[in-house]
């Protein structure tokens, strides 16, 4: 009996051993998001660049995504409306404003009871009056100051600020407003699942009692298990009414099936996707809603207004009913954005250039892989890295990677966030690789249908998946042809190309040009911009996996591509509208 009383003592002494490591390491996490902002804000220079903002952005949602019960997930948030309000005090533009606005609404709706949310909402006050000129609900959020923290340290100020907004002549109730409604701590129950589509966009529609405190994520598919890609919503302290369907096939374009599973401390709604894809999520108050907006492909657009989808009957059963939720978006205040859970991307700086740099593959993802277990993941990444630095000086352009460090990305999602940010370009860094190890050269590639076995061959690898789907689509691409930037990223391709091959050839022996070519990569499609795929050397290659390996041979690559991407521009005579624009 002694010695079982031990071992139960030891197991809960590991036990909170362990608990308190993962404690210690998650507020480790928070502080190092919010060094990263502080050391942002100690660094002017570095403040005129977007990408540099992106990262401190990045890593505090991650923290507000992974850890929202977390004491300091208010915290993140507050920083995340702060330093989207010093982003617009140097950009002027005002999507970053709104950007701060939502994460000040955010921190206040999900954590009312937090020291911080009489705080986020005065600030959200100020910058609705001062910048986007949305009076009302400037009035609305200095009204819930006054009701619901009449001790805080906020209150005079929200007073004051209140003193000086003309009075509303409509009605405004004060503590719901249409498009962001107050969160209640619960218990809720969830009584329905709707859904629609149409040909661009599937909306799902999450009936309620109330508006819980919920979080949105999503999961990449799994090869291990072979699950599908998938979006899935935690309702915190929510139960499920007995008639919801635990388990129902969809079989739509992108939504497959939807699964609901209960825990004694919320209700998990598991979307099963065809692919990952962009989303918004808003609130309504009236009857209380959660919807989620998709898109069903690349090219189609999230708008702000929240498209009008058709309204079919199909729902998970439960409480069914008409849902005119497109004319309860018509109703929102102009002045009021609906909450949108991805960060918004601001519009693009007037005159100034945008070049999206991509290094292929990533996390879970190697690429190929060379002699001593070089990765192709990790040299196109310091390649990468190096060429934006070189983009960045030689063009005074703003540059944008699509991953900084070692993370997985999806395919398309790479193009799609070209298109967001609106880039003039987009360039995929990569290694090429071959069964036969003899095998070396450079060759660059641009989206179209493919001509050779070879190209296919490569696009296959790229592309993860077999050479018969390539085939397969070259059909999707015919029609896609009309709207893509095919002659423009012929030539930027021929001119990366030719710089690359003229350039290393001067530094190195053994420089093979395998030319320009056409190919249905993943990575480009969909892309609105002039896109190229690089693969800048055959890391299957003894030779050229070394000078991969070389920081030397990547810089001279880098200026290589550089002096390629200039040449395309003076080409275009873009360079001389981008001076006299600016």
């Amino acid at each position: 009996m002694l010695r079982l009383s031990r071992i139960f003592l030891i197991l809960l002494f590991v036990f909170f051993a362990v608990s308190s490591v993962s404690q210690a390491s998650v507020l480790q996490d928070y502080r190092d998001a919010r060094y990263a902002y502080q050391q942002l804000l100690r660094a002017p220079q570095k403040q005129q660049y977007r990408h540099h903002w992106n990262k401190v952005f990045t890593r505090l949602q991650h923290f507000v995504d992974q850890h929202p019960d977390h004491e300091k997930a208010p915290g993140a948030y507050y920083l995340l409306g702060q330093s989207h309000e010093k982003l617009y005090e140097i950009s002027r533009v005002k999507k970053d404003a709104r950007a701060a606005v939502d994460y000040y609404q955010s921190l206040a709706r999900r954590y009312p009871s937090s020291s911080l949310a009489d705080d986020a909402l005065l600030f959200s006050a100020r910058l609705q009056c001062e910048v986007l000129g949305a009076e009302q609900a400037a009035r609305n959020d200095c009204q819930v100051i006054l009701q619901r923290y009449p001790s805080g340290d906020m209150h005079k100020r929200a007073r004051e600020l209140l003193a000086t907004l003309p009075p509303s002549t409509t009605p405004v109730p004060v503590k719901v407003t249409t498009s962001q409604p107050a969160v209640s701590p619960g218990p809720h129950v969830v009584s329905a699942i709707r859904h629609w589509q149409d040909a661009d966009h599937t909306r799902l529609v999450l009936d309620l009692d109330g508006i819980p405190v919920y979080r949105v994520n999503t999961l990449p598919p799994s090869q291990k298990d072979n699950t599908s890609a998938r979006l899935y919503i935690d309702l915190f302290k929510t139960n499920r009414v007995s008639t919801l369907s635990s388990n129902q096939k969809i079989g739509g374009t992108l939504v497959k099936s939807i699964r609901v599973g209960e825990t004694e401390e919320r209700t998990r709604i598991v979307f099963d996707l065809a692919q990952l894809t962009r989303y918004k999520v808003i609130t309504l108050a009236g009857p209380p809603r959660i919807v989620i907006d998709l898109a069903n492909h690349v090219g189609a657009t999230l708008k702000e207004d929240v498209p009008q989808l058709e309204t079919s009957t199909d729902a998970v059963k439960g409480d069914s009913g008409s849902d005119q939720i497109s004319q309860v978006l018509q109703r929102v205040p102009a002045d009021e954005t609906p909450q949108i859970h991805l960060p918004d991307v601001a519009a693009k700086t007037h005159g100034k250039l945008r070049i999206v740099v991509d290094a292929g593959h990533g996390g879970k993802d190697p690429g190929a892989i060379g002699p001593g277990k070089l990765y192709e993941k990790d040299v196109v990444l310091k390649l990468a890295k190096t060429l934006a630095q070189r983009l960045e000086s030689s063009f005074h352009c703003e540059v944008l990677l699509t991953r900084d460090r070692d993370i997985y990305i999806p395919l398309l999602e790479r193009t799609a966030y070209a298109n967001e940010v609106d880039a003039d370009l987009f360039i995929s860094i990569h290694a090429n690789a071959s069964v036969n190890k003899k095998a070396y050269g450079i060759e660059t590639f641009y989206l179209n249908f493919s001509k050779t076995d070879k190209a296919m061959a490569v696009a296959a690898r790229e592309n993860g998946m077999s050479l018969q789907e390539v085939g397969d689509l070259e059909l999707i691409l015919f029609d896609m042809m009309a709207n893509s930037k095919i002659n423009e990223s012929s030539r930027l391709a021929a001119e990366i190309q030719s710089s690359l091959v003229g350039q290393l050839s001067r530094k190195y022996s053994n420089v093979k040009d395998l030319g320009v070519r056409q190919g249905p990569f993943h990575v480009l499609l969909g892309a609105t911009m002039p896109s190229v795929l690089v693969e800048v050397a055959f890391i299957s290659h003894s030779r050229e996996a070394k000078r991969l390996n070389s920081r030397t041979y990547r810089e001279r690559s880098a200026e290589a591509i550089v002096h390629g991407v200039r040449q395309y521009l003076q080409s275009q005579n873009l360079l001389a509208k981008r001076a006299s624009d600016s």
